[in-house]
Order: C-alpha cells, then sequence, then structure tokens
C-alpha cells in the first residue's frame, strides 16, 4: 500500500490513495488476504493459509491475520478490535480488499470509516464476535450502530 494516505476527519472515502503495483486477480476472485505488518501482506489462494498449510508456510511465524476476500477472518494472532490498529479489522485491510474484489462489504466499511468513525469504533468495541470475526458480519456490527446516538 505504498502511497496510502489518510486526511483527519474525511468525509470523503476517495481521500484514501494506494496503489497497487501489479495485479493479476481476475474478476470475482477467491483469495486470502495475509497482514504481516502495516502496508506489508501476502496474497494467497482461498484456502492457502487455513489451519493446516499455514504452520508449514515458510513464513508462518511472521502471519499475523488472514481474512478471505470478503472480509471473513481466517485467522488472527493480533487480537485487535480497532479500524485504526492493525489487525482484521484495521481500514488498510479493507481499503486492499476494495482495491483487489471491489466487495461491498469492503466499501461500506470504508464509507462508514470516513463519515461515522467514533460509531464504528463504540460498536467495534462492544461487538462480541460471537457471530463471526471481520466486517462481513457487518450486519450485525451495523444494527449496533442504528442504536447508538450520533458522534
Amino acid at each position: 500500500t505504498e502511497g496510502l494516505k489518510k486526511e483527519e476527519n474525511c468525509a470523503d472515502p476517495n481521500k484514501f490513495h494506494a496503489e497497487v503495483k501489479l495485479q493479476f486477480i481476475k474478476q470475482n476472485p477467491q483469495f486470502s488476504l495475509v497482514g504481516i505488518q502495516p502496508g506489508v501482506y501476502l496474497i494467497g489462494m482461498k484456502d492457502q493459509f487455513n489451519v493446516h498449510d499455514r504452520e508449514n508456510h515458510p513464513m508462518s511465524g511472521m502471519l499475523q491475520y488472514a481474512v478471505d476476500e470478503i472480509g471473513f477472518v481466517l485467522f488472527d494472532k493480533t487480537n485487535t478490535k480497532s479500524v485504526d490498529d492493525f489487525g482484521p479489522y484495521f481500514i488498510e485491510n479493507y481499503i486492499l480488499l476494495d482495491l483487489l474484489s471491489k466487495q461491498e462489504v469492503a466499501q461500506n466499511v470504508i464509507t462508514y470509516y470516513c463519515k461515522h468513525k467514533e460509531k464504528l469504533d463504540k460498536c467495534l468495541a462492544q461487538y462480541d464476535e460471537k457471530q463471526g470475526k471481520g466486517f462481513i458480519c457487518w450486519r450485525f456490527l451495523f444494527n449496533q450502530t442504528t442504536t447508538l446516538p450520533d458522534a
């Protein structure tokens, strides 16, 4: 995500800029996105980073979390629930998912981050992840946001 920039209190999701140097991902892709550190990600086949294969991967010790193409969390060592901190809810993750697959979930997260960040932070802090991890569970998280007053 070289060139990623965030403007304070953005009102427009287009304020985020990321540059993809090479992209060989086709329409309607199925892939895994693995976070190693902010700005450093691996893209693999859909099931490449499952619980059985992950242990044998040459970079297994560096793999912090993995999500699939729609943001469903496959594994997470970070244990963070913040859009501003590296982990499966990190906004950078959803910018990449939007660039790579144009998923509606990613676009919703980016828009909500820009327009209702305080609500999003509060709901994410209260979200118990019983329905699953990641913003793929958007409807559960969104249901919580409708009950909170505007920030």
